[in-house]
């Protein structure tokens, strides 16, 4: 069995947006899943996620286990069916340009909440947004990929705000 993903490319230099479900929450255990992702070619793993939901799922050491395998782990959280908050933005500002420049590079960032659709979209955007995509290319296909992302409202709404639409 393996941890399900979606590679949604970003450019012609290999470099992609790997969207998942939680690492380790999907019938394959964390350092299985942890260990797929960097397989698939995956340097950073960005989660959504607060530290209690991933306690109540069983793997509070994602960030542990994937700084072991080597992959850097920023955590960003998002709270389930909400908009991001203003911490999200101040810590987004602080990393974008790292991811952007990971991106530039070539490498693949695995994004993901708990399902791997609404805030896991939100992530997706954020970064392609950075990259200079249009918001309507972004929700085309990032939901080509997982249909349930940008289907909240307030999700909605917050996304064409960033993208000033």
């Amino acid at each position: 069995m393996t941890h399900p993903t979606w590679e949604l490319p970003v450019s012609d230099n290999g470099s992609a947006l790997v969207l998942t479900p939680c690492p380790g929450t999907k019938g394959v255990d964390l350092v299985t899943s942890l260990e797929q992702l960097k397989a698939q070619g995956v340097t950073t793993i960005v989660t959504a996620l607060s530290f209690d939901e991933l306690k109540e799922k069983g793997v509070e050491t994602l960030g542990e286990q994937t700084e072991h395998l080597g992959m850097r782990w920023i955590q960003l959280v998002i709270e389930d069916d909400c908009a991001p908050d203003a911490d999200f933005l101040e810590q987004w500002k602080q990393v974008s340009a790292s991811l952007t420049s990971e991106v530039n590079q070539g490498d693949k960032i695995a994004m993901h909440c708990m399902g791997g659709s609404g805030r896991t979209g939100l992530l997706a955007a954020h970064l392609l947004l950075d990259l200079g995509w249009d918001l309507d290319v972004i929700k085309q296909q990032v939901q080509a990929l997982r249909p349930g992302a940008f289907t909240k409202p307030v999700q909605i709404e917050y996304i064409y705000a960033v993208a000033g639409k």
